[in-house]
């Protein structure tokens, strides 16, 4: 493979390198067959716009001539400039701000300004602000002081100044050197081990298949950067060679490094037997699980929700009217959406949940993770309901993750509800979905809800995606019952 010392650094590919070392590699010699759309790059575009939004003013212009005639508000300018050592660096500057100073257009000067997602400033925000800043301190010849971060909180878009200080320039400096090292070489940097980060990576399928080949401690669920890190010091490397070793010599050799790392000794080592294997493992089943072998119907409820403005847009139901270890007949169970349009109209989504609630208030509730009981809750003490109220709604909650991880070590490298219902060969009728689409098709039937083609095909796209979430639910619940059965009868003497 040739390198690509011609190929300019821009804010793009620093912005990559900063997550993951390796994605700016591929950014630049990875088969571009391999990249993924991803709903979340989408997300992130939008959330840019809108934040841009804001700062709209009567006065403002398009590229360096509006920075040359004085306007509030400059967009879309884009400049170069070796800012290290034989090297062009690249920057796309969406938008600047006016702000006071001397430049080289008048008593005025620029800043520039940059939109966030996530609860705060991270050091990727940082760097790109400050990148930004040496380009266009170098274009205006005069050294701005501050950037701006824009990001939306509860709906409303706040702005945050950010010191451009002489520290951050000099870890900007470094962090381009060290880019640079990284795509003049022939080999691609090794997979990060901090693997959550690569759910809304365009590149993680070429990742994920590699990290499998290789048995990377990072595809066990339970190990992040630092345990493995701690792995690697006591001389395991790999999902093998984790698998093969004994228990007790493993919690001895962790209790150095603190009883919170020795106490889930075990947990990685069946963790990892069960992934290198293929097989599941069976734990002590637990109690709960008898609370619900003999029922005879369930809800199961799952909901969407747009996190930044902290709204859960749909909450929807299945019901199951038979136990579950008969025979189910997906194609005939009845899905009931309720819609939440506005995040202050919840008074009656509230009263058409309390509806169907009461309406079956024999049968225990079935969901995948604590956020829906966590949301509901939340809902009916808003909404004013009663001490026993809440007391009776917790009772009925059923959480079959708990369940899942309290009685079996699955071959998946996470137990989030996608990694288990693909386990037990439940597929999605839409291929490609995750939450991050659904909400991108919210907001895009938000915006145009009144063509009626958009309007249904994006409301049913959400329907269908959240009635298969409740169903992969159903559907492993299921499988825990079946596996009780199997392993009753396995038990039963000959």
């Amino acid at each position: 493979m040739k390198c690509n010392k011609s190929k300019p650094i821009n804010d793009h590919l620093l912005r990559s390198w900063i997550r993951c070392r390796r994605k700016a590699w591929l950014e630049i010699y990875g088969d571009k067959q391999k990249k993924l759309w991803t709903a979340h790059s989408t997300l992130q575009l939008n959330h840019q716009i809108d934040c841009f939004h804001t700062l709209s003013q009567k006065s403002f212009g398009i590229g360096i001539q509006a920075c040359e005639e004085g306007k509030n508000i400059a967009y879309g300018i884009r400049i170069k400039y070796p800012l290290i050592k034989n090297r062009t660096i690249k920057g796309n500057l969406p938008i600047l701000r006016k702000t006071s100073g001397e430049s080289i257009w008048g008593n005025f000067s620029y800043q520039p300004v940059l939109a966030r997602q996530g609860k705060k400033v991270t050091r990727e925000h940082r760097l790109i602000l400050t990148m930004k800043g040496l380009l266009i301190n170098n274009l205006q010849k005069y050294q701005v002081q501050k950037g701006l971060i824009l990001h939306k909180e509860n709906g409303v878009i706040k702005v945050e100044k950010i010191r451009l200080t002489d520290n951050m320039k000099t870890e900007l400096i470094d962090s381009l050197l060290n880019l640079e090292k990284d795509i003049e070489s022939k080999t691609p940097p090794p997979i990060t081990s901090n693997r959550k980060k690569c759910t809304v990576c365009s590149w993680r399928k070429d990742c994920d298949a590699i990290a499998i080949k290789e048995g990377n401690l990072s595809e066990v669920s339970g190990i992040g950067a630092k345990r493995e890190l701690l792995l690697n010091k006591i001389g395991i490397n790999n999902i093998d060679q984790l698998a093969k070793i004994e228990h007790y010599k493993l919690k001895k050799k962790l209790e150095s490094f603190g009883t919170q790392h020795s106490d889930i000794s075990q947990q990685i080592i069946l963790q990892s037997l069960s992934q290198s294997t293929h097989k599941a493992i069976r734990l002590t089943p637990p109690k709960t699980l008898d609370n619900f072998k003999q029922a005879k119907g369930f809800l199961i409820y799952d909901i969407e929700s747009d996190p930044d403005i902290k709204h859960d847009f749909l909450h929807g139901f299945i019901r199951i009217s038979n136990n579950i270890s008969n025979e189910i007949n997906l194609k005939k169970i009845k899905y009931s959406p309720l819609l939440n349009l506005e995040k202050d109209t919840e008074s009656s989504l509230w009263k058409r949940i309390k509806r169907k609630l009461n309406h079956h208030k024999n049968l225990k509730i079935l969901h995948y993770g604590e956020t829906e009981p966590i949301s509901l809750l939340k809902l009916g003490l808003r909404q004013g309901a009663s001490p026993n109220e809440i007391d009776d709604l917790k009772k009925r909650f059923i959480d079959i993750h708990l369940l899942i991880r309290e009685s079996w070590c699955l071959p998946v490298r996470n137990y989030g509800l996608k990694s288990i219902a693909e386990f037990i060969g439940f597929n999605w009728e839409q291929s490609h979905t995750d939450g991050a689409r659904a909400l991108l098709w919210w907001r895009q039937w938000k915006s145009s809800r009144k063509l009626n083609n958009i309007y249904s095909k994006n409301l049913n796209s959400i329907f269908k995606y959240n009635r298969d979430d409740c169903i992969a639910t159903l559907m492993i619940a299921k499988w825990l019952i079946d596996q009780e059965c199997i392993q009753s009868k396995i038990k039963k003497p000959v």
